[in-house]
This record gives C-alpha cells, sequence and structure tokens, in this order.
C-alpha cells in the first residue's frame, strides 16, 4: 500500500493527494494519515513543495468529509432505517442521538475527526440528523486545521522514520477511541439512570 501510494502522489503530486484523501473520507480503503505523512516526505525529498502540499492535504480532507456529510443530509430520517443503523441503534437510542447531535453536534464533529474509525459513521449520521452544513464545515475545517499541518509536517521533518511516526499516530488514535466510546457508554448510562429516577419520583 505505502509504495502504491508514494508512486501515485510522486507521478501526480496534488491532484493525486486531493482525489485520495477524498476518497479515504468516502470510506475507500486508504489510509488518510500514510497519505499525509508521504506528502510530506515527498516535499523533504523535492518531489513536491511542503506549502502546496499542505494546502491539497487540507482540501482533499475537508471535500471528503463534506462529501460523506452531504450523503447523510440527503438521505435523512430514513438514513436511520438502514438495517446496519437499526442492528446498532435502537429507536431510543436513535432519538438520543439526534438529541445529542442538535445540542453538542460542533463537540462531536470535532471529535469524530481525530477518530479515524468512528468519523465516517459520525460525520453521516451529523448529516442525517440535520446538522447545518456551516456548523460542519466550521468544526471540520478548525479540527483538520491543526491535525492536517501536524501530520505533513511530521512527514516532512521525518520523512526517513515514517512507519515509527506511523505507529506513534496510530497508538495516540487508539487511546482517543478508546475515551470516545468509553465516554459515550458513561454519557448514556448517566441519561438512563437520570430518567429512572425521574420517572421513579
Amino acid at each position: 500500500m505505502e509504495h502504491a501510494l508514494a508512486g501515485l502522489l510522486s507521478r501526480f503530486s496534488y491532484p493525486a493527494i486531493v482525489a485520495l484523501l477524498t476518497a479515504a473520507g468516502l470510506g475507500v480503503p486508504i489510509s488518510e494519515d500514510l497519505t499525509l505523512l508521504l506528502g510530506g516526505a515527498l516535499a523533504a525529498h523535492g518531489v513536491t513543495h511542503y506549502w502546496p502540499t499542505l494546502v491539497s492535504g487540507y482540501l482533499g480532507v475537508l471535500f471528503g468529509d463534506c462529501l460523506i456529510q452531504h450523503w447523510g443530509r440527503s438521505m435523512g430520517p430514513a438514513a436511520y432505517h438502514a438495517k446496519r443503523v437499526r442492528k446498532v441503534l435502537s429507536v431510543e437510542r436513535q432519538e438520543q442521538l439526534r438529541d445529542h447531535f442538535a445540542r453538542r453536534g460542533f463537540l462531536t464533529i470535532v471529535v469524530g475527526r481525530h477518530t479515524p474509525m468512528l468519523r465516517a459513521p459520525i460525520f453521516f449520521l451529523a448529516g442525517a440528523s440535520g446538522v447545518p452544513f456551516w456548523k460542519f464545515l466550521l468544526a471540520d475545517a478548525l479540527s483538520a486545521a491543526f491535525t492536517v499541518p501536524l501530520v505533513v509536517t511530521l512527514g516532512f521533518k521525518f520523512a526517513e522514520h515514517l512507519d515509527e511516526i506511523r505507529q506513534k499516530i496510530h497508538h495516540v488514535q487508539w487511546i482517543l477511541i478508546a475515551v470516545v466510546v468509553v465516554g459515550a457508554a458513561g454519557y448514556f448510562l448517566w441519561r438512563r439512570q437520570r430518567r429512572r429516577k425521574s420517572s421513579g419520583g
């Protein structure tokens, strides 16, 4: 995978960065981090230039994210009736999730950008839950403005040690995913207990 991506980036440079990151955002099994790291490494070796690589990476990330949010938004509430969604989310959970996006959509999108395995479902359901596009774009753009330059710069500064850098990034991402999952579970349990107390009182 790494050699194939490096070959595409070397040959087609900036358009390839945008296209690959857009595809990754839509769920194609392409590593966003690896693409950004390789872009930075190629800039370090003079194949591309740092700033155009950074801008291309940023635009590609945002474009892919916006497309999957738009897909969810175009489906609307019908997205919650999909078999895969119904298997994971009960009707009660669906209502809770819609309520959550209505009240904390901005923060949820920011967190989603930093959790790769949860990113696409969060962005898709944000669109299906009616989160306004301007709010989604603002949250995603601010979040990506931190992560994209960081990963590209790591690739640029440590071009000879990409495997080590990638492993460290994955460790951080797994920690973030664990924190998000535990936090979400705790939040739903707290809501359930609070609802029981209210109905019992």
